[in-house]
């Protein structure tokens, strides 16, 4: 008898708590995400970027993540045919696929530490007004 207060008073604690959990869910970090990702594109939109060359490094990322995903899928497929024929050739194509993938992603790593991104800077003018050189003394009194 007591099993069933307990999963009764569950069900009932459940059915208050689960809705308000996943209304949660659906104003949480992934719609946030989407938003700021909607506000960084509308911002680099504004800017005086050339749209040819944000196209062209949009492509070379899709490239570059295309080349990620082959040489991984190539090392796990190859991998798992290693282990199922029990074969020293495809575990040696397997290092293979890995010493390529590392490879890649040290050239990666190395492009983007040197500044893989070039923009161009442009100054802000600032026009000095009177009252900011001016100084402004502020007293507080601790009460």
């Amino acid at each position: 008898m007591t099993l069933i207060a307990f999963l009764l008073i569950g069900g009932i604690w459940a059915a208050f708590l689960l809705p308000s959990f996943f209304a949660g869910r659906r104003r949480g970090p992934l719609n946030t995400t989407r938003n700021f990702a909607r506000s960084k594109d509308l911002l680099a939109s504004v800017t005086g970027v050339n749209a040819g060359e944000v196209k062209a490094r949009r492509r070379a990322a899709a490239r570059r993540k295309r080349v990620l995903v082959a040489l991984g899928s190539g090392a796990v497929f190859s991998l798992a045919l290693a282990v199922y024929q029990s074969s020293l050739t495809w575990l040696a194509v397997t290092i293979g696929f890995d010493l390529l993938f590392a490879g890649y992603v040290t050239l990666l790593l190395k492009v983007r530490g040197h500044g893989g991104r070039t923009g161009s800077v442009i100054p802000l003018i600032t026009v000095e007004r009177e009252e900011d050189t001016q100084h402004h003394t502020v007293r507080v009194v601790a009460g």
